[in-house]
């Protein structure tokens, strides 16, 4: 099923990734080492780390498996 990225912008994209990037980087973890252990291709990872798009699944996976929660704050 495809993912739609309900209209995120730029900045909110590139920050997600920016945070997945930082958190896969503090860890110490490898891509493929992500890859292989959440079952998430690395260029779903790759992408979204970039801030091209976010897939929420992905994201869900991702979260879990850093042990991090999800938090979304309005400015």
């Amino acid at each position: 099923m495809k993912e739609n990225n309900y209209s995120l912008d730029k900045q909110t994209k590139r920050q997600i990734g920016t945070a997945l990037w930082q958190i896969r980087y503090e860890k110490h973890l490898y891509l493929k080492n992500v890859t292989t252990a959440t079952n998430i291709p690395s260029r779903i990872i790759e992408g979204m780390e970039l801030g091209k798009f976010i897939q929420y699944s992905a994201l869900q996976k991702l979260s879990k498996f850093y042990d991090k929660k999800i938090k979304i704050t309005f400015e």
